[in-house]
């Protein structure tokens, strides 16, 4: 009797743990193309959801720190200033990350996000389980270097095709230690699709140059006749 009850907990528990995996399986894909996947995109909540690591708690030799900015943000009243005081010259030796993130395996994923750079400088865009074996979700590519050209807000984007299916356990950062420069980040957004599909977006991706051109042509022409 004690070894069928034995069977029977641990059978339990397995069914337990399989309809634990597949509900946790099922919550990919809930949300809406181009709906945020992070918190805090744009910084009102001060600190909220976003992390520095750097020599301080990880024994690199950088050392950063970051600063909520309302001096001249980009979106809303506040942006995110990364203020560099020691660079390693290894870009991963820091990181201005949120992490809980998700993904869905097949599926394309966009960051875009707004940045400006006391002088130009390189940040590099990461998505990486926050836990050992720590592994890199580009399938194998080097992780992609965006170079920040200046003091003037520009917006920055990167898009990628999802390897696994992942619940709230990567983050998404830019990595930093390659450079001493301070910078500054402002309406940073990680969604599925590319990115036209963001929802948060205060006005559409510039369309393409000639047809642009066209559209503002017939204007002009029906203004006039």
């Amino acid at each position: 009797m004690t070894k069928s009850i034995a069977i029977s907990v641990c059978l339990l528990a397995l069914f337990i743990s399989f309809s634990a995996s597949a509900e946790t399986l099922q919550e990919l894909g809930k949300w809406k193309k181009g709906e945020l996947l992070i918190e805090n995109y744009s910084f009102e909540e001060d600190l909220a959801a976003w992390e520095l690591e750097d020599g301080a708690c990880c024994n690199r030799g950088g050392l950063y720190t970051m600063e909520i900015d309302k001096k001249n943000p980009q979106h809303g009243k506040k942006s995110l200033k990364i203020v560099g005081h020691k660079a390693t010259g290894t870009a991963w030796h820091a990181k201005v990350k949120q992490r809980s993130v998700s993904m869905e395996k097949g599926e394309t994923y966009s960051v875009v996000f707004w940045a400006r750079a006391e002088k130009p400088r390189v940040v590099r865009v990461n998505f990486q389980t926050q836990h050992d074996p720590w592994t890199n979700h580009l399938n194998g590519q080097p992780n992609p270097d965006i170079m920040l050209t200046g003091p003037e807000w520009e917006e920055y984007d990167y898009t990628f095709t999802a390897t696994a299916d992942v619940v709230r356990d990567m983050w998404v950062s830019l990595s930093i230690a390659q450079s001493d420069t301070d910078f500054w980040i402002d309406n940073f957004r990680y969604f599925e699709g590319d990115p036209e599909d963001d929802l948060n977006r205060d006005t559409p991706f510039p369309v393409d140059a000639t047809e642009k051109l066209a559209t503002q042509w017939g204007e002009i022409k029906s203004d006039r006749f």
